[in-house]
């Protein structure tokens, strides 16, 4: 023991006083919970490449360690001499953190035993500073660094490495690790695209590298460029976040090419974490390949824990078209500050393309009271604007999204980039323009709010017609529908609809910023959307019918752009049998005057006119129509 505290430091000599286990049956032992009702347990290598899925989840609930002293304050963790005591004080003084949530209290103290761990975890509990902390400990105790003594660190002096799937959450990781590490001498640096190669390398090559976070591919690219001189002969630790979004995404193969780019196990004895919010067949195929036999499984998301995506309160607001989605927005925003909430307005406002997002941003940002009155201000007052996408340079989109983080009220426009591993404090609304592309992508965005025990509400802005998509993708969500909104509902292609008066100032205001945004952007933006669409509509024809009213009230273009070839390609049958939501075939319902629509044509003549075609408000009850509030008409 003492021979390994010298050589290794307390990581691992912890881990060389602890026995291993050793192969064998699987044999359950008797249920002993921890009191947070989490499970441990370690695999033995004889199941370890037999085990299926469901069995292993059977296993996980059934096994357990032995019981032991629980820590729960940080304060604890350098009081045993477990942390470096500079590190828990800047989590305890800076970060005003004392206690510790139980995906810390589960791991932390595990992992610094030195083994391989598989870890169970949801984003937002905590598990980023889990994996941290036991990380980072091991760098600082690592005699052969000599942090403290103004050695010049070398890009061959990488003791851990972390592997984030997108370059946000690899920042906001590396952001929490140079926070924490502050005085100590441990270099950090980040490792993702988007960003300059060059400008990676010259960072370490200035400063050195201990700690390597980065995304799959661009750590993929430097470690095995011959000419970077990147290397990592002497690495400690390997961390997965994210693993099931890693697999997801496609990174497979790039993780095994890193894994071939470092030393071996017989080389160097390395530790293994790898963190993943659930632990399907593809986790396990990557835990098989490169975590040791002996590896413990903690599971620390509570069997009886009820999801976000089931208890965080969602309404499905259905658009008379989709030139009402922004001013509907904009309702929304300012019936909350209108209200007594305790919590000012935090939210983000998710959409299927880059485009779309630069887009609302700019109306957003170039809102006024009265419009044309620049000295009248912002409608969203005290509401900072953000826009987070693919498109901005690293650089930005880090600034934007650590702003956001820091801001007590704001709104940020964005694409899928944050929809997972985002840890944004205090969102209270999560709203998605259109469907998502998936279920797990409506979820995961939904998942940005209800995070640490706080209170959230997801919105979904969707078409009217879209109901049969949305159906078949969120069935049995508990999403209820909410008629609120008086902009939701006006039909914006009637010139002669009654329009409250508050309604007609959030429309004016809208079309005046929209206006004043180049036209070039709205002919992206709605080239963008119309190619998320597929697939959505009943038919192709009723979506391209849809998007001409979107482009001549919404977006007010001076010419409706020509539809894409690859979408008129794609046929006008309908998917089911059409009906709108209110159950009534559109062909037969009446418009804001009375009269019924003439039938399935094309709204719009050769000169951009709306013809006679079928259209109508919603609900056909005029531009308010029947404001009650009620759940759709099929199961979700």
């Amino acid at each position: 023991m003492l021979s390994a505290l010298r050589r290794f430091g307390v990581s691992h000599a912890l881990r060389a006083s602890t026995p291993r286990a050793v192969a064998s049956g699987l044999t359950p032992r008797a249920l002993q919970w921890h009191p947070s009702s989490v499970a441990s347990l370690q695999i033995p290598s004889k199941a370890l490449y037999h085990v299926s899925a469901p069995r292993f989840e059977a296993q996980a609930q059934s096994m357990t360690v032995e019981e032991s002293e629980e820590l729960s304050k940080f304060s604890q963790l350098a009081d045993k001499g477990l942390i470096d005591p500079r590190i828990i004080q800047t989590i305890i003084h800076k970060m005003k953190i004392s206690d510790m949530t139980d995906v810390q209290k589960m791991t932390i103290e595990e992992t610094l035993k030195g083994g391989d761990v598989l870890a169970q975890a949801k984003t937002g509990t905590g598990k980023t500073l889990a994996f941290l902390l036991p990380v980072l400990q091991n760098i600082l105790v690592d005699p052969k660094l000599r942090l403290n003594q103004r050695r010049m660190a070398t890009t061959s002096d990488i003791r851990a490495i972390i592997i984030s799937p997108t370059r946000e959450l690899a920042e906001q990781i590396a952001t929490e690790a140079r926070r924490i590490t502050m005085g100590t001498g441990l270099q950090v640096q980040t490792a993702v695209g988007g960003t300059q190669k060059r400008m990676h390398l010259q960072l370490m090559r200035q400063h050195g590298c201990h700690l390597l976070v980065g995304t799959p591919g661009r750590l993929l690219d430097l470690l095995s460029d011959p000419n970077s001189g990147v290397r990592a002969p002497r690495l400690s630790s390997f961390v997965l976040d994210e693993a099931d979004r890693l697999l997801d995404d496609g990174f497979s193969d790039a993780i095994q090419e890193i894994q071939d780019q470092l030393p071996t196990h017989q080389e160097v004895d390395r530790q293994t974490l790898l963190f993943s919010a659930t632990v399907p067949s593809e986790v396990m195929s990557m835990v098989n390949k490169i975590m040791k036999p002996d590896y413990k499984y903690i599971r620390t998301v509570k069997a009886d824990e009820v999801p976000t995506h089931l208890k965080v309160p969602q309404k499905v607001v259905p658009l008379n078209g989709f030139e009402n989605a922004l001013p509907a927005i904009l309702e929304l925003v300012k019936n909350y500050q209108a209200q007594d909430n305790e919590r000012p307005f935090k939210g983000i406002v998710y959409f299927n393309s880059t485009k779309e997002v630069n887009l609302a941003y700019e109306v957003f940002r170039g809102l006024l009271n009265s419009p044309g009155n620049l000295r009248s201000g912002h409608p969203l007052k005290n509401v900072r604007k953000y826009e987070l996408h693919s498109r901005l340079t690293q650089a930005r989109r880090s600034l934007y999204a650590q702003k956001f983080r820091n801001d007590a009220s704001a709104i940020l426009f964005s694409s899928d980039v944050t929809a997972r591993g985002m840890d944004f404090p205090d969102v209270t609304h999560v709203i998605q323009v259109g469907l998502a592309r998936d279920r797990e992508s409506y979820i995961h965005r939904l998942g940005r709010t209800g995070r640490a025990d706080k209170s959230g509400e997801g919105w979904a802005f969707i078409h009217k017609r879209e109901h049969n998509a949305f159906k078949e993708k969120l069935r049995n969500l508990p999403i209820e529908r909410d008629d609120s909104l008086a902009s939701a509902f006006v039909d914006r292609t009637d010139e002669m609809a009654t329009v409250p008066p508050e309604t007609q100032e959030t429309f004016a205001q809208v079309k005046e910023a929209m206006e004043n945004v180049p036209e070039e952007l709205r002919v992206d933006a709605y080239k963008g959307q119309m190619g998320g669409l597929l697939g959505t509509f009943d038919s192709t024809k009723t979506m391209i019918s849809c998007m001409k009213d979107l482009a001549v009230h919404g977006y007010h273009l001076s010419e409706i752009p020509s539809t894409p070839s690859y979408v008129l390609s794609s046929g006008n049958s309908a998917r089911r049998p059409y009906k709108t939501f209110s159950g009534i075939p559109d062909r037969h319902r009446m418009n804001s005057r009375g009269r019924q629509n003439s039938g399935f044509n094309d709204r719009y003549n050769q000169r951009g006119r709306r013809d006679s075609g079928y259209g109508g408000s919603f609900r056909g009850q005029g531009a308010r129509g029947n404001r009650r509030r009620e759940n759709f008409d099929y199961d979700f």
